[in-house]
Order: C-alpha cells, then sequence, then structure tokens
C-alpha cells in the first residue's frame, strides 16, 4: 500500500469512529440495569419497595400485580411477577386504586436533603440530583414518612436510602456509608438520616431523587428555591 494509500484509509477509519461514537456514558451514579425480566427473584434485604425502585415501577401497582397486601411481606426466594409493569419515565394513565382515592394528604413542603453544593441536576441521564458534601456534613430527611429499605445491592447505587412519605411520593438518599436509620423507622421532616465522615477516602457525595407513582420527577419542581 502507497503511504497516500495508507493516510486515506487512516482518515476513513477516524470519521467511521466519530460518526459512529455508541451510547453516550451514563451519568455517574446513575444505575444501569439489563432490560427487565418477566420475574424477579427476591434476595435477602429485598422490599417490595426496592424492587419498584429498582425497575421504575409503582410500587401499589407492583403489590397488585403479585396479589400483595400493605405491609408487603416477602421473602427470599420468591418470584415476583414484572411483566405487567412498563419502564418508561412516561406517567402513564391507570385505573384509580384504593390508595388513590383514601383520604390519606399528599405531602408538601419539601425540604432540600443537605445545604451542599449541587454538582449535577436531573437530566435524561441522571434521575436526581447530586450533591457534593463536606466532612460531618448531615444529610436529613425531604419530608416526614417511613424508611422502606435501607440497604445495598440496587444496581449503580451504593449505600441507599428509601423514604415513603404518602401513596405516591418516594424519596431516595444514595450515600457512600451506612445511614443512621433503619428499616421501618418514622421520621420527620428535616430528620437527620446520615452524616458523612469520610473515613474510607472516598469522595463525599449524595445521589437524591424523587419519585411519585414509580416515575422520577426533577427534585427542584418540589423542592423550590433556597
Amino acid at each position: 500500500m502507497t503511504g497516500c494509500g495508507w493516510r486515506s484509509c487512516l482518515v476513513l477509519l477516524l470519521v467511521a469512529g466519530c460518526a459512529n461514537p455508541g451510547r453516550p456514558p451514563v451519568a455517574e451514579r446513575s444505575p444501569v440495569f439489563s432490560p427487565r425480566p418477566a420475574t424477579y427473584t427476591v434476595n435477602r434485604g429485598d422490599t417490595l419497595y426496592s424492587i419498584a425502585w429498582r425497575f421504575d415501577l409503582d410500587f401499589r401497582t407492583l403489590a397488585q400485580s403479585n396479589k400483595l397486601q400493605s405491609p408487603y411481606k416477602i421473602v427470599p426466594g420468591q418470584k415476583i411477577q414484572l411483566n405487567s409493569q412498563q419502564t418508561t419515565h412516561t406517567p402513564r394513565a391507570r385505573a384509580p386504586t384504593i390508595a388513590d382515592t383514601a383520604a390519606a394528604p399528599v405531602t408538601t413542603g419539601w425540604l432540600w436533603p443537605t445545604t451542599a453544593r449541587v454538582t449535577r441536576g436531573y437530566t435524561k441521564n441522571n434521575s436526581g440530583l447530586d450533591f457534593a458534601l463536606t466532612r460531618a456534613t448531615p444529610i436529613t430527611a425531604a419530608a416526614a414518612g417511613r424508611v422502606v429499605y435501607a440497604g445495598t445491592g440496587l444496581g449503580g447505587f451504593r449505600q441507599l436510602i428509601i423514604i415513603k412519605h404518602d401513596e405516591r411520593f418516594l424519596s431516595a438518599y444514595s450515600l457512600h456509608q451506612t445511614g443512621r436509620v433503619e428499616e421501618g423507622e418514622s421520621l420527620r421532616a428535616g430528620q437527620m438520616i446520615a452524616k458523612m465522615t469520610n473515613a474510607d477516602g472516598a469522595a463525599l457525595t449524595l445521589h437524591f431523587e424523587i419519585r411519585k407513582d414509580g416515575q422520577p420527577v426533577d427534585p427542584r419542581s418540589l423542592l423550590g428555591s433556597r
């Protein structure tokens, strides 16, 4: 091959590579899961809420599909049907449930979970807000509620706390270390749930999400300005 031919081939290869860059990088701390299976096998530590969170589902519809009644007790090895669920982030029309028509109030008066600086906002690749924390920065509950999951193992999430605020809203706090609350614990708005210590030398960050009817929403739309 002549020198000119070699250079021409190299240019063509470079152009082809640029024309097909592949999938964009996923936002840091945003979990990535394989396509949703028809069923999910319950692992130790799972709750119905954590399974619903993992697959972007409404916990009420998931419970109804599996004929589960509150408090939604599940056990390791149990098969949870997922095939009647939707996984897109587009709000879906569905028949009203008993929970929808109950007199339970909808959460209002949301609080910011930390005073730390936001480093990444809500986008199609990031389902919440990321915060850069400093040593001993407190993390607090964004609204009153009950802890329905406190553990690990949810895809790209590290230590994760999920709080149920009412029948429509959940919030989650992804941390580098174990929080100070336990599953089943009732919390008031603004109550401390974790305090970062940087004991392992890792970067101090918080990934925070709010979901309505199982779907992520921009937290700023509820938290407002500060």
